[in-house]
């Protein structure tokens, strides 16, 4: 009852706040505050380094549109979209963030009147303050939108329509340096300050904002990037856009003929070369803790800010990543918190988690994030059972796996090849817990093998773990003719085998979210425990392997 009711007065006072924050903004007060000089062009046009889809342009301009799982069909008419989009969730974000302007600018002179007539309507509704559409982080992301492909929208040749773009987008300027602080998440509020910055540069006459957005950023970078330069986040999608957004900054400020401040530089090159930690065979990014694959051209314009003769980096001890790369094979492991630190609770159970490619084929990945997704999709997706870990079937039994968890881990190279131990101790019944997990990656690139350890494991663990690889989904697997190995054929023509000391291993249907869209169907090869009739006794130790074919 008391928990209730405490639910209850925190949901009182959530509406209060919005009532007294909707108030305020609709103020002519607020908007007195708003006005100032009317900028009569952009002043420079920041470069978005992310591929267009032409396809998506052509849905836009039929009314078409399918964002995460949101679809509507407003059969052509195009103002009717943003009554559909409703209030949040992908179709909403997608729309009022002008996210749309990338890729019907991609389709030239055919993208035009149709970018113009939505954003025509937006501004008719929403020109004004609004607490869902002028929201920190939308209103930023929308400037940095209209600051790239605005073009499209002025190109109209309308002096009043022009002035009124140029006006609003200066009115929203003003209203993030009053409110960029205040955007939700972390990594938001530190997008808003570099949109911010990059917005008060392009408009002439709102360079005071820019040094407000300066300063927030200065702040949030000190308090969100960890000394190797990766982003608290852990999520090499979030990774990428930060360092985009930084190369956009500095451009901007060196377009202004403005003085760069010095902890900009040094923060660039060490996200990059972060950035640079995630990247596998095919040019994108490897999924974790919530990222994509994303955008390969975003990628290659992102590395180009590290610093010329700079070595690439292998591991990412704070951040808590290594990257093993032989020939054409890379290993991406999660090896968790910093050295000797303790894993964070609520987040994603990815902790030993891998990635593996050969070449352009990816051949193990995790099954990537929810976000976009309705109902139980994000959480599903942050479980153990959903990366190539160790996991429990069913999941409660593998409480005890990410609480309270110390990782540390060891790396060796030769000539032979690399070796990297990665070991995860829980407190459990009777004593300490451990699970150990060793990848060696043979110089050739031919011949990727693991082991892992369980160390005193609960009763309960020793009948219910499971070792799970999910497959790309490009990737075929099928039992070879001894039923015991499996043979995975990759797009690029390769063949590999896996083999383990375990004889109860499956092939099982898995989902991959790391593109964006919809769920895709793909397979896992999943390696259990003994059955409670016969359990373990003792440690249990279970050897892997994938190996080419060729090599065999």
């Amino acid at each position: 009852m008391a928990s209730s009711a405490a639910r209850a007065d925190q949901a009182l006072s959530r509406q209060v706040v919005e009532r007294v924050k909707r108030a305020w903004g609709e103020s002519p007060f607020y908007q007195a505050q708003l006005d100032g000089p009317a900028p009569d062009r952009l002043a420079l046009k920041p470069v978005d380094p992310y591929g267009a889809d032409k396809a998506l342009g052509e849905a836009i301009i039929a009314g078409r549109l399918s964002i995460g799982a949101d679809a509507v069909d407003c059969e052509g008419e195009l103002e009717r979209l943003w009554p559909l989009a409703g209030r949040e969730g992908p179709l909403h974000d997608f729309l009022h963030r002008f996210v749309w302007l990338r890729h019907l600018a991609a389709l030239g002179q055919r993208g035009r009147d149709p970018a113009q007539r939505l954003a025509e309507a937006w501004f008719a509704a929403h020109e004004k303050w609004s607490p869902d559409s002028w929201e920190p982080y939308t209103t930023g992301e929308r400037l940095i939108h209209l600051c790239c492909h605005g073009q499209v929208v002025l190109a109209r040749g309308d002096a009043l329509w022009r002035s009124r773009v140029l006006t609003s987008m200066a009115r929203q300027t003003r209203h993030l340096a009053r409110a960029g602080h205040r955007a939700g998440a972390a990594h938001e509020r530190l997008l808003t300050a570099m949109a911010l910055t990059v917005a008060a540069l392009a408009l002439p006459g709102c360079e005071p904002a820019a040094e407000k957005g300066l300063e927030l950023l200065r702040r949030e970078l000190r308090l969100q990037i960890r000394p190797d330069g990766g982003h608290v986040s852990r999520n090499p999608s979030r990774q990428l856009e930060l360092v985009v957004r930084l190369q956009m900054v500095l451009k901007a400020l060196e377009a202004r003929r403005m003085p760069t401040p010095g902890f900009l530089r040094h923060i660039i090159g060490r996200a990059a070369a972060h950035a640079q930690l995630f990247r596998a065979g095919d040019g994108r990014l490897a999924v974790f803790n919530g990222g994509y694959e994303d955008d390969g051209a975003a990628l290659a314009s992102a590395l180009e800010a590290i610093e010329e003769g700079a070595e690439p980096t292998g591991f990412a001890r704070h951040s808590g990543f290594q990257r093993l790369e032989a020939a054409r094979a890379v290993v991406i492991a999660d090896i968790g918190a910093a050295r000797g630190g303790a894993a964070t609770p609520g987040g994603f159970q990815g902790g030993a988690s891998f990635h593996f490619s050969s070449g352009r084929s990816r051949i193990i990945v995790n099954c990537g994030a929810g976000a976009h997704l309705p109902g139980e999709w994000s959480a599903a997706l942050r479980q153990a059972a959903a990366h190539s870990t160790l996991s429990t079937e069913p999941r409660e039994f593998g409480a005890v796996l990410f609480k309270n968890a110390v990782i540390t881990h060891r790396r060796a190279e030769d000539s032979r090849g690399q070796l990297l131990e990665i070991e995860r101790a829980f407190s459990a019944e009777g004593g300490t817990m451990q699970h150990a997990r060793r990848f060696y990656l043979a110089a050739r690139g031919d011949d990727l093998r693991g082991e892992d350890s369980l160390i005193n494991p609960t009763p309960a663990l020793r009948t219910h773990w499971r070792l799970r690889f999910h497959l790309h989904p490009d990737v075929r697997a099928s039992f070879a003719r001894d039923g015991k190995s499996i043979i995975l054929a990759l797009p690029n023509k390769e063949g590999w085998r896996f083999r383990t000391n375990c004889r109860d291993i499956a092939i099982e249907r898995s989902v991959y979210c790391g593109v964006g869209g919809l769920p895709q169907s793909t397979e896992q090869i999943v390696i259990a425990g003994p059955s409670a009739e016969a359990p373990a006794v003792g440690d249990i130790i279970v050897r892997w392997s994938f190996r080419r074919m060729d090599a065999a």
